[in-house]
């Protein structure tokens, strides 16, 4: 039915709608009609305008729900968390060391070699390598003076099992090491 009365005026072609031509299903229609009548005061125009504007809204595929401009929140917990994962990487880099640490003394093994530092990306931490002292392939895995304190606790009477718990070397390691002598 055409529209009785007075034209439409526009004030320029960009705010002049655009006709389009639709086919639908017979069973859809009918679905819409009775829509529509269920309604009063919307028209089929109104209904189909309101479903392209809810489809464009609203995506059906979840996942476009996370790639959407508006959804902050996530972008929001991410901060935080990355916050949080900073806090607690620079408490851990200030620490000051345990208070039961023993001291070092000439007969025990030096201080092991501070851990490298941890790089931090988003959501993996890397740490790299501590140099390691070589073991029998490479070398000699006690120094020199451990070696020699080992031989005189040996003399002393400290069983072979002590002397591996204390230096961290195999029994065999532990012969080895007094065979030297």
């Amino acid at each position: 039915m055409a529209k009785k009365g007075r034209p439409f005026v526009y004030q320029s072609d960009t705010e002049k709608p655009v006709t389009v031509s639709v086919r639908l299903p017979r069973e859809l229609y009918d679905q819409v009609e009775r829509y529509v009548k269920m309604h009063p005061g919307m028209t089929l125009t109104e209904f189909l305008l309101d479903g392209a504007r809810l489809r464009l809204d609203t995506p059906a595929d979840p996942r476009d729900l996370l790639l959407s401009d508006d959804n902050t929140v996530i972008q929001e917990l991410e901060e935080m968390v990355e916050a949080v994962v900073q806090k607690v990487l620079a408490r851990e880099r200030t620490a000051p060391p345990a208070l039961d640490t023993p001291p070092c003394t000439s007969e025990q093994e030096a201080p092991a070699q501070p851990v490298a530092d941890l790089s931090y990306n988003y959501n993996t931490v890397i740490q790299e390598k501590a140099p390691r002292r070589s073991t029998r392939r490479g070398g000699l895995k006690l120094t020199p003076q451990q070696a020699a304190a080992l031989r005189a606790k040996r003399q002393q009477g400290v069983p072979i099992k002590a002397l591996m718990e204390e230096y961290g070397i195999s029994k065999a390691s532990v012969f080895r090491y007094l065979q030297v002598a």
